[in-house]
């Protein structure tokens, strides 16, 4: 059994492997303040709660370093295994960036995971939207060419709740009442939702004008509610970040092999 974890800002996501087979995805909020006893005993409680066995080898992609510590360290302890860590020399891409370090370690695996899909066309635009919304441009057989970044939704809606006076917290979802709002709530979800449907549009034109026709693979919380709204995904995958680290441990330990 292979734990795979992807430790975002806001939320991490742990996936169970039986092999090629994803029999578990977990999602817990991510704290910088748990410690190594809160995590055994968390991780000992969810794998209790689908009957999983012990774990026999983990991976891990992170883009907070103090939780990734905490993490492994627990793992250890716990299951007395060592946990793999992604980096760009992990994923075997060539990062043909000025300095590969700055590229967040779950777009690499995301990259990972999009070239499996083998489109004639060899390049990718992936979309992933967490506490960040990013973009990655990604070419066959294992080039990852960049991307942009932009707040997530939910990080917006949250910024504007928070430093506005009388707009409240909503459910980001589309509007009953299309683009033209009838009410407050009605306005935000028109601006937060509508408006990153076209945001994704736009700038997903925009890479097609740079680097040519592309496969557009969308992953994350928010693609399944953008995914009738957003006339260019090809694809929507929520499980691209697990599948890519399960791809990233298989390509390390072959390597170690």
């Amino acid at each position: 059994m292979l734990l795979a974890v992807d430790v975002g800002n806001t939320s991490t996501i742990i996936g169970v492997w039986d092999a090629d087979r994803l029999v578990a995805r977990f999602r817990i909020s991510t704290n910088r303040m748990r410690m190594v006893s809160e995590y055994r005993a968390l991780l000992a409680q969810l794998l209790a709660l689908e009957g999983l066995p012990v774990p026999t080898a983990a991976i891990v992609s992170s883009v907070v370093p103090p939780v990734e510590e905490e993490l492994s360290e627990a793992l250890s302890r716990s299951y007395d295994i060592d946990t793999l860590r992604v980096d760009a020399a992990a994923t075997g891409l060539a990062v043909e960036l000025p300095n590969p370090g700055e590229v967040g370690a779950d777009r690499l695996v995301n990259a990972v995971a999009v070239l499996e899909y083998h489109d004639p066309r060899n390049r990718y635009i992936l979309v992933d939207f967490g506490t960040a919304a990013t973009f990655d441009l990604v070419e066959a057989p294992g080039r990852y060419l960049g991307g942009a970044i932009a707040p997530g939704p939910q990080a917006a809606a949250d910024a504007l709740a928070l430093k506005t006076a009388k707009l409240p917290r909503i459910a980001m979802e589309a509007p009953l009442s299309g683009v033209v709002g009838r009410d407050t709530v009605q306005a935000l979800q028109s601006g937060l939702v509508l408006g990153y449907a076209s945001l994704v549009e736009g700038m997903v034109r925009r890479f097609k004008e740079a680097a040519g026709e592309a496969m557009v693979v969308a992953t994350g919380g928010f693609a399944k509610t953008l995914e009738p709204l957003c006339q260019v995904f090809d694809r929507v995958d929520p499980n691209l970040t697990l599948k890519g680290l399960r791809l990233t441990y298989i390509r390390m330990t072959q390597d170690v092999g």
